[in-house]
């Protein structure tokens, strides 16, 4: 009984002291514990969209002690513009920041391959290529790609790439014939050749294959990691929406058929309506909050136009306006996920944009109702089956003889036609009623 109490003490010391020992390892200064994982899914091409995702994941991982950026790198490139300051923006982080092709069978080329160059612990998975970074350059009006062969540009982008291999201890060689020749690698050689650090089939595997690994003279502890997915907010969804050149090509060519059309027959808000959906194409070059701005503005002035015309346009120009105006306040919104807005950002700021928000949107929301509302009170003469003959209306368009176009009388529109020919915006008297159609003339 003796022996075993002892036994029990000896063992209950034993256990305290390789715990201190675990506990003084791991506080040393060149070790690292990683508690939560935050994961940045870079699909696609990279842009300047890319670059301000980034940029919020990287703040939310930073201000959150013990954490890692994971990103997943499935792309085919993209500008080299955002890819530098994607690069810079890593390689200051004040976190490990981990870069991992996956899944299977996919690929991080050109751009994509610098990114992964640039992260602290780099990793592939199986069947997975990086490589192909000879720079090109897009004719931006026909669209087709050239590569660029001009020593002076390849100098210079295959020393940024070697030196930001050499920053991470990486294979020089291969940063260098990756410009010049599009070199290509899988997980096997890459491995072997020193590009990346690890060879992984998924996310859990990779974090069990850096626990307790050294990397540059840093050793990592990955201990019950939380895994939390990154998700861009709404606006940042609706501004890659808008600059997508299917989605550009698809605005220009139905505002330019709608401006066509409406200067053809007359009816000018159809091609006002087309002017402000050529105008969106052309403004995706701003950045997300000046776009937004800019939409709100033009939309707000829409429906401002529309509303002081007494919606003489049908209402075509007030509905585009309501468009635009919604799409400017989405855009407009902090971009924060709901887990980092009262960590990343400062609390009474984000508290002063929020209400502001909703101000406007109330405030915005309370003017629609004001005016169905008075629409409402305004029944239309038809519910109350009246006929207006003999009353004076206002010429919504403007009328040739013996044509057909629209009338305002006591708030409503009718189609009407013209005894005589009569303009926009002048007074005419209902002299008869053919079927659902007023026969008008100018009055006097």
């Amino acid at each position: 009984m003796q022996l075993k109490r002892k036994l029990s003490i000896s063992l209950i010391i034993i256990t305290t002291l390789l715990l201190v020992l675990m506990h003084t390892l791991i506080a040393s200064s060149n070790t690292y514990v990683i508690h939560e994982v935050y994961v940045f899914n870079l699909n696609g091409e990279i842009t300047d969209v890319t670059y301000d995702e980034l940029q919020n994941a990287m703040q939310l991982a930073e201000s959150t002690p013990n954490s890692a950026l994971l990103i997943i790198l499935e792309t085919p490139g993209g500008e080299l513009d955002a890819a530098l300051n994607i690069v810079s923006s890593i390689e200051s982080a004040s976190i490990p920041v981990i870069g991992f092709v996956y899944p299977t069978g996919s690929y991080s080329w050109s751009a994509g391959t610098l990114v992964l160059l640039s992260t602290t612990i780099a990793a592939m998975a199986p069947s997975t290529v990086i490589g192909s970074c000879q720079p090109v350059e897009i004719n931006p009006i026909t669209g087709q790609e050239e590569f660029i062969n001009e020593s002076k540009i390849l100098n210079a982008i295959s020393q940024y790439f070697v030196e930001v291999a050499e920053f991470r201890g990486r294979n020089a060689t291969f940063a260098h014939d990756c410009v010049f020749y599009n070199t290509n690698l899988g997980p096997e050689d890459a491995l072997k050749y020193k590009v990346i650090n690890f060879i992984a089939t998924d996310v859990d595997s990779l974090l069990n294959e850096i626990n307790g690994s050294t990397i540059n003279g840093v050793t990592y502890y990955v201990i019950n990691p939380t895994i939390t997915y990154y998700q861009p907010g709404i606006g940042y969804q609706v501004y890659e929406v808008l600059i997508n050149s299917t989605i550009q090509d698809l605005l220009s060519g139905l505002g330019l058929l709608l401006a066509i059309v409406g200067f053809a027959i007359r009816h000018y808000y159809l091609a006002g309506v087309g002017i402000l959906l050529m105008l969106i194409p052309l403004l995706t070059g701003l950045s997300i909050n000046w776009l937004g701005l800019a939409l709100l503005i033009i939309g707000l002035a829409a429906i401002a136009i529309d509303v002081h015309a007494g919606f003489t346009t049908h209402a075509a120009l007030f509905i585009t306006g309501i468009v635009l105006t919604v799409l400017g306040i989405v855009l407009l919104q902090p971009t924060y996920t709901p887990q980092s807005w009262l960590i990343a950002t400062n609390q009474v700021e984000a508290r002063i944009v929020l209400y502001s928000l909703v101000a406007f949107v109330g405030g915005f929301g309370g003017f629609i109702a004001a005016k169905v509302i008075g629409i409402i009170r305004t029944r239309p003469l038809s519910e109350r089956l009246y006929l207006p003959v003999n009353d004076v209306g206002v010429a919504v368009d403007d009328i040739n003889k013996d044509e057909i176009g629209y009338v305002k009388v006591r708030g409503e529109y009718w189609r009407a036609k013209a005894l005589e020919s009569v303009r926009r915006g002048s007074r005419v008297i209902i002299v008869g009623i053919d079927g659902d159609t007023l026969l008008v003339k100018p009055v006097g």
